[in-house]
Order: C-alpha cells, then sequence, then structure tokens
C-alpha cells in the first residue's frame, strides 16, 4: 500500500469518489465510465500504486467497468474514509494537505461525474448522493479560491435528496480551465462555458444584506455653487428606484469612489473580497443549504 500522495493516487481516489464503489463480498473495488481512455488511465494508477492488475467488464446496455479484487485495496479505501456506498462517499482527509499536484487529477477523477451548462445560469456542476461528500468538495473548492454553493436536489424516482455543488458563471469557467475533463464530449461543453462573455454584473457579484437606497444614503451630499463641489450623488438616483432589487460591487466602489463611508461589515466585504452567490431554486422542502 503506498505511503504518500501522488497525482497518480489523487486520480484514481477522486474517480472512486465520483463513479466507484467497494462490494466486500467478494473483496473489490469497482469504477464505471462509457470512455475508454479513462478507464485505462485508471487501470494504469492501479498498477501503478498499488502493484495490482484490474479487468475490464461489459455487461449490456451497461458502462464499462473496472474491478481490482484485493481485500487489501478495500481495507486501505476504508482506512482512508473513502466510503463504500454511494450516500456514504467522502474526500478523504489526507487529500486537503496534499496540495495542487494531487488536487488537480484527483478533481479530474471527480469530474467525471460533473458537468457543464452555458445558458442561464452558466455553471460548472456535480451532483452526488452523499451530503457529507458534497460538503467536502465544497471545502476543497473553497480552498482553491473557487466561488461556489451547494443544494439539495429532490428526486421524485427515488424519492430521495440528491446534492448537488456548483460553481457559477465566472467561478465555473475559472474551474474548468483548472480542471479539464476527461470525457471529450464534456470538454467540448467547457470549452464553450470557458468562451461565454459574462459581465461583471453576474450573480457573483451581488452583495446582500444592503438595498440601493440605503447605499445612496452613505454618499454625501456635498455642496453646490461655482465655489463648491460636488460629490455627483445625483448619479446614482438610479438605487433609490423600487426596482433595483440587487447592489452589485461595481455600485459600492463607485459609491466609494463618490465619498460613501461604508458600515464595518461592507468595508470587510470589499476590503476582503468576500464573494457570493445565491442558491438555486429548489422543488419542494430541502434541508439546509449553504453558500461559500
Amino acid at each position: 500500500m503506498p505511503d504518500r500522495l501522488s497525482p497518480e493516487l489523487g486520480y484514481f481516489l477522486g474517480a472512486y469518489l465520483s463513479e466507484g464503489h467497494t462490494t466486500r463480498s467478494n473483496w473489490s473495488v469497482i469504477l464505471t465510465n462509457s470512455v475508454p481512455e479513462v478507464l485505462e488511465r485508471a487501470q494504469s494508477a492501479i498498477a501503478t500504486v498499488f502493484g495490482l492488475a484490474s479487468r475490464l467488464t461489459h455487461q449490456p446496455n451497461r458502462c464499462t467497468g473496472l474491478v481490482v479484487s484485493s481485500k487489501r485495496l478495500v481495507e486501505y479505501m476504508d482506512l482512508l474514509g473513502c466510503g463504500g456506498r454511494a450516500s456514504a462517499k467522502r474526500v478523504p482527509r489526507v487529500i486537503f494537505g496534499a496540495g495542487p499536484d494531487v488536487w488537480v487529477p484527483f478533481l479530474q477523477g471527480v469530474a467525471l461525474d460533473a458537468y457543464t451548462t452555458v445558458s442561464m445560469p452558466a455553471r460548472w456542476a456535480i451532483c452526488l448522493d452523499s451530503a457529507a461528500g458534497i460538503t467536502d468538495l465544497q471545502d476543497l473548492l473553497t480552498e482553491l479560491g473557487i466561488v461556489n454553493a451547494q443544494i439539495a436536489k429532490w428526486n421524485k424516482v427515488y424519492e430521495k435528496y440528491y446534492y448537488e455543488l456548483y460553481a457559477p458563471g465566472p467561478a465555473g469557467q475559472e474551474l474548468s480551465r483548472l480542471v479539464p475533463f476527461l470525457e471529450p464530449d464534456k470538454q467540448e461543453r467547457a470549452v464553450a462555458l470557458q468562451a461565454l462573455e459574462i459581465g461583471p454584473r453576474d450573480w457573483t457579484d451581488i452583495i446582500p444584506g444592503i438595498r440601493g437606497k440605503d447605499l445612496y444614503d452613505l454618499i454625501p451630499v456635498g455642496r453646490s455653487g461655482a465655489r463648491h463641489k460636488g460629490t455627483g450623488r445625483q448619479r446614482f438616483r438610479h438605487l433609490c428606484d423600487p426596482r433595483t432589487r440587487h447592489v452589485t460591487r461595481r455600485s459600492v466602489l463607485r459609491a466609494v469612489e463618490a465619498g460613501a463611508v461604508l458600515p464595518a461589515w461592507l468595508a470587510d466585504v470589499i476590503g476582503e473580497s468576500v464573494r457570493f452567490s445565491p442558491v438555486l431554486g429548489v422543488t419542494g422542502s430541502s434541508p439546509p443549504r449553504t453558500d461559500r
């Protein structure tokens, strides 16, 4: 068994999180995917890292499976806390201390179950059965500086919640560049996401907790007349319009340029570049949701 993390081991653990499971009755670890190159890379990683042979299995109307039969490997996965069933999957704690050299191939393995969309809201996203696993991934993306959020989705067919983690807009573009998809069709869609021109007034630029009228009131009136310089406050009258539902980071920065003195919490948000993203809509009631 390996005594250190390597990119190959990181990829294998990521692929297991997204598309793997263990069968204890015959001490096997199984990965599934429809792209041969994906499984071949996993097969090479298994041979390099563990010195174990693996075999490909083909069943009608099902994805090809990569099977490794080894009691030691199953026990090693248990030791790392990977989880045997889909609902129990976790990101191994050792991954968090590994650094980018391991994080990127790990996330490439994870992304075997991810997708991107170019329709609004454009995003990179992944859906798992494990709430704890999604929260682990959220922590990892936050460590990488990727704006992200999670949401619970009710599946009517299976009558249970699944949990989606998503990186919206520019954050999704950044993540898809950092972690290229290994499956050609997904990478093609990721390139289309990267090509989108998403303006600065997107959902990652919204600052909650302040109304337009509140921001307007922070801008000093100034003194009129030929010898006195005004603040140009009239340029911000749109903030008082009740139809102005959101305050953007750009609006706050412009208000500061006009002399607005921000409350401490808002100054911290601007100064520390804290970013927000909304939770997408949920059908029915759901467990608590988290933004990062």
